[in-house]
């Protein structure tokens, strides 16, 4: 099994990218390409599910704040969702929650108003 597992489905206007298992230095170039080729063919409106993500460092911050910049550049959207408790720690330690829109669960990102 890879450290970090990596689907897309589209939504209503969107994209959701699920992740699952460790966001870190060993995959967050692979995570960084992926994110570019979802954005590429499927537009800049994007939502990451987080609720089977069991880690993140500052290597996987670093992979979301910079897509959150490309597509917020390009007037999409990044809504992060459903992170668990130890992922949403890190994004509330390092601020990153004021920055980029957290949602609870995947259904309030998807259901949430769009760019506009």
């Amino acid at each position: 099994m890879p450290l970090l597992e990596m689907t897309t489905r589209p939504h209503a206007g969107g994209t959701v990218v699920r992740l699952r298992g460790d966001l870190d230095i060993a995959s967050s170039e692979d995570l960084r390409t992926y994110l570019d080729d979802a954005r590429r063919e499927h537009g800049e409106r994007l939502v990451l599910d987080l609720a089977g993500l069991e880690y993140m460092d500052s290597g996987g911050l670093s992979v979301i704040v910079s897509c959150f910049k490309a597509v917020t550049a390009a007037g999409g959207s990044l809504t992060l969702a459903a992170p668990r408790p130890l992922i949403r720690r890190t994004l509330v330690v390092t601020g990153l929650h004021r920055r980029i829109p957290v949602a609870d669960t995947l259904e309030d990102a998807i259901g949430g108003p769009g760019p506009g």
